[in-house]
């Protein structure tokens, strides 16, 4: 080779290296700076732009440029870079050994393009071994050709390139002998190019004018030849589209002279492999030539099943540089992942947002949106593009299979569009399949997942309600959905990304206004809390430190779910606020969660903050509930308390709250619900039973309409207490009546209601057993509660749970029961490091003397 064809193949290889299959002057600083990040040598962006041709060369490139560049694409230098090239085109002993050095050049420059490609780093793909045994049956049988054929994003180029270096490329590689020659996109974007033909291009590598006349000197001189010549072509998709290509195809696969050494592979897009099957099916020789595979499917016509959990676990662990396990990974994120396509879409926003996490359901939209975005909406033609995706998801009636439209039906609007429409299928966010089932096959175009279906629903939502979402906006989601779906839980969860990124957060709370399921309810909640969470840790977000505000309090103070990730979501929230007041509310709410958690430290550090805005507390609230929080820490201490002052301050609340007039149910406050609910706490703690009635008739004075609430978990809380003190008053057939209350309410869907609720219910329901003698029920409730509460990680409820037992089995006279369960509950506190709380004690009167012995026995213990 002279100095001129070294340097067109070492611009090809650096071209290659950096991903680019045109360059452009812009290209030029780009390729610079990987140079640099390579090699650590500085090529000027000046120097690159003359090596590309785009700036007068007055000069030979410095020895230092070719070495650098030489470098960068993997060689020692420039000298070792042309003795390689030289080496291959040296005459060698065979015609087979020249082809083999041929064709070792091209596919090298294919498979750097393949895994420059891939939106993941190469070495963190998966190697798909599935594949591995039908591919060496169809090495070694009677076929001509097969097919890798997959939807878009499904991994076939990757699947390739590692196929590739384990049967003939690696150094353990089973068919070293065997030529490879691997054309795909870049190589014959090259050839077009430079003008030529695929014929001109075959004869001036190969010395061959076709393929059939390289067969026919193989056949006829057999001696020469010292293995199998495998050819594979990939990403060819888009010349297929256009006829001429199409039919040069057909013809090259007609052209192929059966025989036992050439072996052919096509990988290929099923809407692709859809408009050859004719071709192949008509003809009785390519049929007999075409090897299906096992894993070739009729209806999808694709034999690239999904990743499976531990592939997507260990591309997920090369990406995270640790081991991710199945638990580390939401579940409707690993199901997605399961497409190769979304974790090269995750590798890319990982790279620019670093505080992603893999547990949070929010991820799968964020990862829609981010593709969406950059392939759709700030791409060439978007309007266009948006245009025909709304029009295609208006067609798609929800109860058809697959979500698809006959193209029939959308016809006049791609006929508007055509190249949008090309490029949407090309992009591979929309596909077109046949319809085989039906008498007439007819054509069909669905989305590349039903994901992206349900984001352009909701975009038309939005749309229709001029993106205000208000009342009628979550009604008409209500009214077109059908409950409990995954498509109204996607539209949901879509809405609420929707009103926190745009901070309108008092939307929100129409979800648990309106008649929606308990379960979308509580996944609604859940959801604003990942939302929420992930807003704030952005960059420029709406939902920020200076914008969180009161309507954010009231959905955090009427869902209270005691969950893990409620507990998370406050306490981050109220280290980022800034707006003082919002912050104190919310330290309040940690106080409430490190109650019923039970932990004092906690529990003593939120408090430290309270007290510095104790005057402000007295502002904001209707009682101060520092005191409140200090009475209950005393308690987990086990210290005294100045039960006297707060007795007094409860009862000038209580008469304060009798005399007010009447309001509606809407009127009440978060700071309002936040106190009552640790007033009656603490007065039921107190034993003050009487008092703790007359707090609760004050409120229901105030607010008549309460126990109507279906939206908010305070009116049942309020119920199951009033239910608790008909106990203690020895109101029995009131507390059944309470029971069979909330029993009804729960049985209707729309109300909203927590595991936290259906805890506190368990608690009720078996001291409610146990005060009426009925020991054997109590149990009952007791056991199912207790698993219930172990499983949600209630603490406070499972002492009060283990509480009752000990007093309800002390009536059956099972001592070793009895003393089991002591057991249980000394271990319990035992191994949480836990206090024995005197509001943790709902059990009888005639239980208080067992009570303090065991409290004193587990204060004794920790000392």
């Amino acid at each position: 080779m002279n100095a001129n064809d070294l340097l067109i193949e070492l611009r090809k290889f650096v071209l290659i290296k950096s991903g680019l299959r045109n360059i452009d002057p812009a290209h030029c600083k780009i390729i610079s700076e990987y140079v640099f990040q390579e090699t650590k040598n500085y090529v000027s962006e000046t120097t690159i732009k003359r090596f590309f041709g785009f700036a007068n060369t007055l000069h030979k490139f410095s020895l230092f440029t070719l070495n650098s560049l030489s470098q960068y694409i993997g060689y020692n230098d420039w000298d070792s870079f042309c003795k390689d090239k030289e080496s291959q085109t040296t005459s060698v002993q065979s015609i087979w050994q020249d082809l083999k050095l041929k064709t070792h050049a091209i596919t090298e420059v294919s498979l750097i393009a393949n895994k420059n490609n891939s939106g993941v780093p190469f070495n963190a793909t998966a190697n798909r071994s599935f594949f591995y045994p039908d591919f060496d049956y169809f090495l070694k049988n009677n076929y001509q050709f097969t097919t890798v054929s997959a939807q878009p994003g499904q991994g076939k180029s990757i699947l390739l390139t590692h196929m590739i270096e384990y049967f003939f490329l690696s150094e353990n590689a089973l068919y070293k002998n065997d030529i490879v020659l691997m054309v795909n996109s870049t190589s014959i974007n090259t050839i077009i190019q430079a003008g030529t033909t695929l014929q001109e291009w075959f004869l001036k590598e190969f010395k061959f004018h076709s393929l059939s006349e390289l067969i026919g000197f193989f056949k006829k001189n057999p001696d020469k030849r010292e293995g199998r010549f495998v050819i594979i072509v990939d990403g060819i998709d888009e010349h297929l589209t256009k006829s001429n290509y199409f039919k040069t195809f057909i013809d090259f696969l007609y052209s192929i002279e059966e025989n036992n050494f050439v072996k052919l592979v096509f990988a290929l897009r099923t809407n692709s492999w859809i408009n050859l099957q004719p071709a192949i099916y008509g003809s009785a020789s390519l049929t007999k030539l075409w090897y299906t595979g096992l894993f070739y499917d009729d209806d999808t016509l694709s034999n690239v099943p999904s990743l499976n959990t531990e592939e997507v676990l260990y591309t997920l662990s090369n990406i995270e540089n640790k081991v991710i396990h199945k638990a580390d990974v939401s579940p409707p994120l690993l199901t997605q992942f399961k497409t190769p396509f979304w974790l090269q879409v995750y590798f890319k926003l990982k790279d620019e947002n670093h505080h992603l996490e893999l547990n949070n359901p929010l991820l799968c939209y964020e990862l829609i949106n981010y593709f969406l975005e950059r392939r759709v909406f700030l791409a060439k033609k978007s309007t266009e593009k948006i245009f025909l995706l709304k029009k295609i998801s208006d067609s798609i009636s929800e109860g058809s299979k697959k979500l698809r439209v006959s193209k029939e039906k959308i016809l006049s609007y791609i006929n508007c569009y055509p190249d949008a429409y090309e490029e949407l299928l090309h992009a591979g966010i929309i596909i077109e399949e046949k319809r085989l089932s039906t008498a007439i096959p007819t054509e069909i175009v669905r989305f590349l997942n039903d994901d992206i279906y349900t984001y352009f629903l909701f975009i038309q939502i939005t749309d229709k309600f001029a993106y205000k979402p208000d009342k009628s906006f979550f009604e008409y989601i209500l009214n077109n959905f059908t409950v409990q779906s995954s498509l109204r839980c996607h539209i949901l969860n879509w809405s609420i990304r929707f009103c926190v990124n745009r901070n309108e957060i008092a939307a929100l709370k129409n979800i648990f206004k309106l008649p929606f399921s308990n379960s979308e309810k509580n996944n609604a909640f859940d959801f604003i809390c990942y939302v929420s969470k992930f807003e704030l840790g952005k960059a420029n977000s709406n939902f920020n430190k200076l914008s969180i505000g009161m309507d954010f309090i009231d959905i955090m103070a009427t869902g209270r779910t005691m969950s893990s990730l409620y507990k998370e979501t406050v306490k981050t929230i109220s280290e980022n606020v800034l707006n003082e007041d919002i912050q104190i509310m919310l330290h309040v709410i940690e106080c409430n969660v490190n109650l019923i958690d039970v932990d004092k430290n906690a529990l003593a550090n939120t408090m430290q903050s309270l007290k510095r805005n104790y005057k402000r507390l007295n502002e904001l609230f209707p009682i101060n509930p520092y005191d409140l929080i200090l009475y209950f820490y005393n308690s987990l201490a086990n210290k005294p308390g100045d039960s006297k002052t707060l007795e007094e301050k409860i009862i000038r609340l209580c008469q304060d709250i009798d005399r007010s007039t009447p309001r509606k149910n809407e009127e009440m406050t978060s700071a309002e619900i936040l106190c009552y609910r640790m007033v009656l706490i603490s007065l039921f703690s107190q034993k003050s039973y009487a008092e703790c009635h007359r707090f609760i008739m004050a409120i229901l004075s105030k607010y008549p309409n309460l126990f109507y609430v279906r939206h908010s978990v305070f009116s049942p809380f309020l119920l199951i207490h009033l239910g608790q003190t008909y106990i203690k008053l020895n109101y029995f057939k009131k507390a059944q009546r309470i029971i069979q209350f909330v029993d009804k309410i729960i049985s209707s869907d729309y109300t909203y209601y927590t595991n936290f609720i259906l805890a506190g219910f368990s608690v009720f329901k078996a001291n409610f057993y146990s005060a009426t003698h009925n020991y054997e029920q109590a149990l009952i409730e007791a056991n199912i509660g207790l698993e219930f509460t172990s499983k949600n990680d209630f603490k406070m409820f499972e002492i009060s749970l283990l509480l009752n037992k000990i007093d309800t089995l002390k009536h059956t006279e099972d001592s070793e029961e009895v003393s089991n369960t002591i057991k249980e509950l000394l271990n319990f506190l035992t191994v949480h490091k836990l206090s024995m709380p005197d509001y943790a004690n709902l059990s009888g009167s005639e239980f208080e003397h067992t009570f303090k012995i065991l409290k004193s026995y587990r204060r004794h213990q920790n000392l």
